[in-house]
């Protein structure tokens, strides 16, 4: 995209309009109506066109937005998720994989559901358009939880699941009325797309961006039943899904980064490691943003140690080879964030919970992939297998 200058910044929760051009974002504005046309993919091809009003949006990631939409085709109200994927995104793939999942002898009840999928041209490109249920987000859910039970109860279900894009399913939600769910979030704080500079507006660009919301927390705040229920993991994004036995592909996952080998299993370990501390504790343990020294400096002064395949630039960056990183000094870090974690006010956590958290967390977050736990021995934890609540095994 040529140099553009805008009168008004966005904030940091929605995606960059620098997305909007040849091969990225497709435009949305609230209220578009996103049609089939009889191009659907799906197992529904030869069925009438299918409809669906954006109502508001629920996220963006690298290579698409979603949004809540609802179906207008449907007889009953239905509200559904749609992914509008960036035209050079590799779409194909995850397709490819829901074909799998859908042809396979056992169904996959953890993964969501691909309810249609289809094509939309627009100004800037072929966009694969991916309809799916709404679930909600783990984030979302850390704020809403009422205790450490549903934390552990979807920590075990997410070891089982092998991911790290996984939401909340929302059997609820329908319901619940447009108006109920637009009132509660009130008028989008929208970002005008307005240029310093004539012509008008690009048919490439968006007239605004839209800030996420949260279907859980309104369900949370109008669903007293809601909370209430056993909460049910699914995996939300299958673009980056790797088949068993075949060629992995290239991945940006945290498990990648800095000469780390291909995503294998151990991979797996090291990313739920990071999903279990956010929904545990309700912040990050790593953020992500971009491979840099931050980021690999909190790495290894974690893990307490600065593998072999680093050593050659680590000692190349003047912060990084003065940083003091031994397994004492990752012992320190630990110890200061388990006194952080336990003298919260409000908490409900004790130093011994998180401290068998810990000692969960730091058996799979080694550098080594060789070294990290396995699968069933994470499961077979006391955190997981105990009944804290009883003191009894589960």
């Amino acid at each position: 995209m040529p140099e553009l200058s805008l009168y008004w910044d966005a904030d940091d929760d929605v995606e960059g309009i620098r997305r909007y051009t040849t091969g990225g974002f497709h435009p949305v504005r609230l209220g578009d109506v996103v049609s089939s046309r009889g191009t659907s993919t799906a197992a529904i091809a030869d069925s009438p066109s299918r409809q669906y009003r954006i109502l508001h949006k629920l996220g963006h990631g690298a290579f698409a937005t979603v949004w809540l939409a609802d179906a207008l085709h449907e007889p009953s109200q239905r509200y559904v998720a749609l992914k509008i994927c960036a035209a050079d995104a590799d779409s194909g793939h995850e397709l490819d994989i829901f074909s799998r999942l859908s042809h396979h002898e056992s169904k996959a009840p953890n993964v969501v559901q691909l309810r249609d999928s289809f094509s939309i041209q627009g100004p800037n490109g072929l966009h694969a358009v991916l309809v799916q249920d709404v679930l909600g987000s783990l984030l979302s859910v850390v704020r809403s939880l009422s205790g450490p039970k549903h934390a552990r109860s979807l920590c075990r279900q997410i070891a089982y699941l092998h991911a790290g894009n996984v939401g909340i399913s929302l059997p609820s939600l329908n319901g619940h009325s447009p108006r109920e769910i637009l009132d509660y979030f009130g008028q989008p704080e929208c970002t005008i797309i307005l240029p310093t500079e004539p012509p008008a507006l690009p048919q490439s660009l968006p007239p605004y961006l839209v800030p996420p919301i949260s279907v859980i927390d309104y369900l949370a705040n109008n669903d007293p039943a809601f909370m209430e229920r056993p909460l049910q993991a699914e995996i939300l994004d299958l673009g980056n899904a790797i088949v068993v036995h075949e060629q992995t592909r290239e991945s940006f996952t945290p498990a990648a980064v800095f000469g780390q080998p291909p995503l294998t299993r151990a991979s797996d370990i090291w990313s739920l490691a990071c999903t279990i501390y956010e929904l545990a504790f309700g912040a990050r343990l790593f953020h992500f943003a971009a491979q840099n020294d931050a980021l690999l400096g909190a790495m290894a002064t974690l893990c307490g140690e600065v593998p072999r395949e680093w050593r050659s630039y680590w000692d190349s960056r003047e912060r990084l080879r003065n940083m003091s990183v031994s397994h004492e000094t990752a012992d320190a870090e630990w110890q200061r964030r388990l006194e952080h974690l336990t003298t919260i006010p409000g908490t409900t956590l004790t130093e011994a919970e998180v401290d068998e958290i810990f000692a969960l967390l730091r058996s799979m977050l080694k550098i080594d992939p060789e070294c990290r736990a396995s699968a069933e021995d994470v499961l077979s934890h006391p955190w997981f297998t105990c009944d804290h609540d009883s003191g009894t095994s589960g």
